[in-house]
């Protein structure tokens, strides 16, 4: 007995299909559409920042969450570490007021500004102020690392009434702790110290790291994309948003299930409703059954009558009809009196407003003859 194995191509659409229903377990992880994002290995990416987090030594679980921030902050537990570093745009009132009870309860968040524009945490009396200090080749004030091999670029400067001042760059706040009820907030004027080019130089991965620890134990970080990728201007990609994701991955399940529908028929094909006509002969039948059931005989009658006077041409020889009737009656062994009374019968009867089928069967036979001889060869002259 052979095996038939299905052809590989027939395998597409189950395999599809399963690849689709997996996705509501499973699904990729990309950029958010921020260049300065935890995917982005560009020179503003923090892409390398991630990956050294997930190599500390104290650190167990490293993720991201792109689902929204303030419903999600609340199952967040307290003993994570939460970054949010020079977000694409600034949380919301709600968010903020998520953001304060989770601290509040024990939390641990590192946040870091960006941009030029002037942005106020009430509930910490925390501003932050944009604008370039005066000198860019200075040293950083800071006991977070024992050497001085760091660089740091800001586009602005924090002003917090009191905090824990961790670094200070032309006499201006850059970094500090503040106490919130249980829990604590590192605040970062610049998140350039965590992005992919910065670290790359002396003892500045060294620095981020301790900004973190700052924060809290990084046993279990946590990095916030939501607001990138809330923040950023999106298509196409807002169809695989979090929130509309299931509906877009079951829009792709039908879609796939209807093409494989249509692909290839389940069972045996059914019945056609209406069978080919075979060949000319069966129309012909066809058309005559009609004529026949309908009992009246003109409109058959006179559409041979039309295709006969325009096969003889004889609208082209209007009063000199004996013109193109003389050589079919010498043919037919007929006088062209005989041949004209035939024509003249035919036409008298589509004058009339019926005609029986008798009628109409003997008269086209007549015309049928008369073209019959009209399509006759005239036989060779004797030598």
């Amino acid at each position: 007995m052979t095996i038939r194995w299905p052809a590989l191509s027939s395998l597409f659409w189950p395999v599809a299909v399963l690849a689709a229903l997996s996705l509501h377990f499973w699904f990729p992880e990309w950029s958010t559409g921020a260049t300065h994002d935890s995917y982005s290995p560009t020179a503003l990416g923090q892409k390398a920042f991630y990956r050294l987090v997930a190599r500390h030594p104290s650190n167990l679980a490293v993720m991201r969450n792109r689902r929204p921030l303030a419903g999600w902050i609340s199952l967040l537990p307290a003993d994570e570490v939460l970054c949010i570093l020079g977000p694409e745009r600034s949380p919301t009132a709600d968010e903020w007021s998520a953001i304060s009870d989770w601290v509040r309860n024990g939390g641990s968040l590192l946040y870091a500004f960006q941009g030029d524009k002037e942005l106020d945490i009430p509930w910490l009396k925390v501003k932050y102020i944009p604008g370039r200090p005066d000198r860019d080749d200075q040293e950083p004030d800071t006991q977070l690392v024992p050497t001085k091999e760091i660089v740091w670029w800001t586009d602005g400067k924090l002003d917090i009434p009191t905090s824990a001042i961790l670094l200070k760059y032309d006499d201006t706040l850059q970094a500090a702790r503040v106490q919130s009820g249980a829990g604590r907030v590192v605040l970062v004027a610049t998140a350039l110290p965590f992005s992919n080019q910065t670290l790359t130089y002396g003892d500045n991965s060294m620095l981020a790291i301790r900004l973190l620890e700052a924060a809290g134990d990084p046993e279990f970080v946590t990095f916030d994309e939501s607001l990138n990728s809330s923040g950023t201007s999106k298509i196409v990609g807002i169809l695989f948003d979090p929130l509309l994701r299931p509906v877009t991955i079951q829009i792709l399940i039908v879609t796939l299930l209807f093409g494989w529908w249509h692909y290839r028929r389940f069972g045996s094909l059914a019945p056609s409703a209406v069978s080919p006509r075979q060949n000319i002969v069966e129309h012909t039948d066809m058309v005559g059954n009609l004529y026949w059931k309908s009992q009246d005989g003109l409109a058959v009658l006179k559409a041979y009558l039309r295709q006969l006077t325009s096969r003889l041409r004889l609208k082209t020889f209007r009063g000199k009809e004996d013109r193109v009737l003389e050589p079919i009656a010498r043919r037919s062994g007929r006088s062209v009196a005989s041949l004209r009374a035939d024509l003249q019968a035919a036409y008298q009867a589509v004058r009339s407003k019926r005609v029986d089928r008798r009628t109409a069967a003997r008269l086209i036979r007549q015309l049928s003859l008369i073209r019959r001889d009209a399509e006759k060869k005239s036989a060779p002259a004797p030598k």
